[in-house]
């Protein structure tokens, strides 16, 4: 019987020092797992400040040709800048959206939101003035510059809107479907905010690698 007490009193008395051995490292990884993420956080603190709210893969940062992400709505800057340019947009696509957006904008900016200039921009569209001169042409213009004086006498009024809408898009789609060799350039299918970008870029790029003894455009 005493020598069974020993024995016992033996083995945990071994085995004690390992179990707190075991007990002090596993505290100690505790901690230095706790240390690691506490550092972590402090150095991905900027970026979570930044990247939580906005959605994943979004820094935040935000310019006027800042596409959106995913369903989310589109960034409208409130600025005349901007209005302005929604209300090129709207003139060339009459899509409704951007009438929608010059609207908010001009509400923030307590505005008057600048008159749709459809008439004009396809009134300077055709090739060839004789093009400009069809009677086809010139009664489809002059439907279109009704609806349009209209809508610039009330732009509030959604059946001055719905009506733009409409005869604009029809009037659009006429021209492109009978003038389709050249005669008729479409303001549609052009994005004068894009074009200065990529004409800028095209210039820069072309500047650097004349700079490198290649010519080279885009």
């Amino acid at each position: 019987m005493k020598y069974t007490t020993l024995l016992l009193l033996g083995v945990i008395s071994a085995t004690a020092p390992r179990d707190n051995r075991l007990t002090q490292l596993n505290s100690k990884m505790s901690v230095n797992e706790v240390a690691d993420a506490s550092d972590s956080d402090s150095a991905d603190e900027t970026l979570v400040m930044w990247t939580e709210k906005f959605g994943e893969g979004d820094d935040g940062v935000v310019d006027a040709l800042t596409q959106p992400l995913g369903n989310c709505d589109e960034r409208l800057w409130m600025s005349n800048e901007e209005m302005e340019w929604q209300n090129d947009m709207f003139s060339r696509t009459f899509d409704r959206k951007y009438y929608d957006n010059v609207q908010k904008i001009a509400k923030e900016l307590n505005m008057n939101p600048p008159k749709v200039h459809a008439w004009e921009l396809l009134n300077d569209s055709f090739a060839f003035p004789r093009v400009r001169r069809y009677d086809f042409v010139q009664n489809q213009m002059d439907m279109l510059e009704h609806f349009q004086d209209n809508f610039n006498m009330n732009k509030s009024n959604q059946i001055n809107v719905d009506n733009l809408i409409r005869v604009g898009k029809t009037v659009n789609t006429n021209f492109s479907a009978k003038y389709h060799d050249g005669e008729f350039d479409n303001p549609k299918s052009h994005d004068p905010r894009m074009e200065a970008l990529h004409k800028h870029n095209g210039q820069f790029d072309a500047q650097a690698s004349t700079e490198k003894g290649v010519m080279k455009f885009f």
